[in-house]
């Protein structure tokens, strides 16, 4: 029987003690060594969620390389990118992604080393995938192979922390994903990021947590990790299923869970009798980041989670910047929140100037006082601003007059017609009010007309409902002047990543190509 007070990993039905996997990567870690993996190098990471995705990631931060979390959904194109970018040494993929991490390495005609990782059935088995995937290849050594041949763990390598938090990839939602390298990072800004991290986050030594998005995204990774290293229990989520998650905190009495604001959709769409049906009550930090949350979404999550849920806004660059409570948000609907620790938020218009409070311009931001600068790797600074020290990621928002962010979109997605800016986040929020709706996108068009642009909107149903175009442009018509008023299209999903931003670039060439 496990012993309660020890802390675990658990996957599916597979548990294993927190300080065997503490061991496992410890001799991964010498097998890096031996490998001729050294201090600062690349080793990307191909993994689904499950267990051997941390033990991995915390042998290639033990002896000191850097870890580079791959999208599993990425083709070979897009891998091949980051391959060639950031010099990767080792690929440790599971055996599902081998053919396509073969082939980004011949396009991107390089030669990494590849350590292979069978999956467990019973993972197979969940993700519907072929029962060959749980079968190694043989045309790579295995993770087990390799921890297999160093019975020794690495000890303690002083500054190994530091050199292993060197580069992290943007998303790619707007473009190529772009390696953001870190300035190292002194013990002081290590302990300071840990700790507010741990703090806001929620996390405790013994406590319970949740992964449920995944790993390969940068605030599930940096999350677990760090609760590993503290022993909280981690319980993690093969794939996005919403009454499992609900079962999952009910079943581990979770204290602590990141989701993105289509998961808490997902949720609310769920049956009112299949929502009571689990205890929810554990919940003290259920925080949700990653792209905006509609109004109507957020109020109704407050009203089933109540205090426990919290957001931020922040981004790989510089870390979250602004926070908020869910009492904070019912005073100051529509907010991020407010910087903390010493991070700032400005908004300036097109020519560099501040704009007043209530004024829409763009977000300048700059990082908490113990955030370590950067630069792009091979890429020039795209996001630099006028003021010393800040940066933009192309966010547009204002401040109200006690500091409050609200964002309203992205520079690049405001929608010019008749030469009036619209702002598609305004528009996606009325659509979220309906009943009927359940995920929602605005974008605009080119056309020949005088107007430049017109505005479509692409929906998704609530399950178990039809809604109809016409109708809901009625129901837009007494929410939002007429020039707002989209196009819409009922599909079936929108091609979000997993972090929740919305690929509004695909939506755009979808509809330019049937001009």
């Amino acid at each position: 029987m496990q012993d309660a007070s020890v802390p675990t990993i658990t996957c599916g039905a597979r548990v294993r003690p927190q300080p065997d996997a503490h061991a496992r990567a410890g001799r991964f870690a010498a097998a890096l060594i031996s490998a001729g993996i050294n201090r600062g190098d690349r080793v990307a990471v191909v993994l689904r969620n499950d267990i051997e995705f941390l033990e991995v990631a915390l042998g290639i931060a033990t002896c000191g390389a850097n870890p580079v979390p791959i999208n599993t959904r990425w083709k070979a194109a897009e891998i091949a990118h980051v391959l060639a970018d950031a010099g990767v040494r080792l690929v440790v993929a599971h055996t599902e992604f081998i053919p396509v991490v073969e082939a980004a390495a011949a396009q991107a005609d390089t030669a990494p080393l590849i350590a292979e990782v069978a999956m467990p059935e019973e993972l197979v088995r969940t993700l519907r995938l072929d029962p060959a995937c749980a079968r190694p290849t043989d045309r790579h050594p295995t993770l087990e192979e390799w921890i297999a041949a160093h019975p020794e763990p690495l000890g303690y390598v002083e500054g190994a922390i530091s050199d292993s938090m060197g580069l992290i990839y943007t998303s790619g939602t707007t473009g190529k994903p772009k390696g953001v390298a870190r300035e190292r990072m002194t013990p002081t800004q290590l302990l300071s990021i840990a700790g507010g991290t741990a703090q806001r986050m929620g996390l405790t030594p013994g406590g319970h947590m949740l992964v449920a998005g995944p790993l390969y995204h940068t605030s599930p990774n940096a999350v677990a990790v760090l609760a590993l290293r503290m022993g909280t229990n981690i319980t993690l989520m093969p794939r996005w299923d919403a009454e499992d998650f609900l079962r999952l905190v009910d079943r581990d009495r979770i204290q602590h869970a990141k989701v993105v604001p289509t998961m808490l959709s997902r949720l609310l769409s769920l049956p009112a009798e299949t929502r009571s049906r689990y205890d929810v009550s554990s919940l003290t930090h259920l925080i949700h980041s990653a792209a905006p949350c509609p109004p109507a979404i957020k109020r109704a999550a407050i009203d089933w989670f109540g205090a426990a849920l919290h957001e931020f806004y922040g981004c790989s660059e510089a870390g979250a910047i602004t926070w908020i409570t869910a009492p904070e948000w019912l005073e100051n609907p529509g907010s991020v929140g407010r910087p903390v620790d010493g991070s700032a938020v400005r908004i300036l218009d097109d020519q560099g100037a501040d704009v007043p409070p209530g004024s829409i311009g763009n977000v300048h931001i700059r990082g908490a006082d113990y955030w370590p600068t950067f630069h792009y790797l091979n890429h020039p600074a795209t996001r630099s601003s006028p003021l010393p020290g800040m940066i933009t990621v192309g966010d547009t928002g204002y401040l109200d007059p006690n500091g409050y962010l609200y964002l309203t979109g992205r520079s690049a997605e405001i929608i010019i017609s008749g030469g009036i800016n619209i702002y598609p986040a305004e528009i996606e929020n009325a659509l979220m009010t309906l009943p009927d709706i359940e995920d929602a996108a605005v974008f605009g068009v080119p056309t020949d007309s005088d107007l430049g642009e017109s505005v479509h909107a692409h929906i998704v149903p609530r399950p178990g409902t039809t809604p109809d175009p016409t109708d809901i442009r009625a129901a837009l018509a007494d929410l939002l002047a007429n020039y707002k008023l989209p196009e819409v299209h009922v599909v079936a999903e929108l091609p979000r990543d997993d972090s929740g931003k919305v690929y509004k670039r695909q939506l755009r060439e979808q509809h330019t190509a049937r001009v």
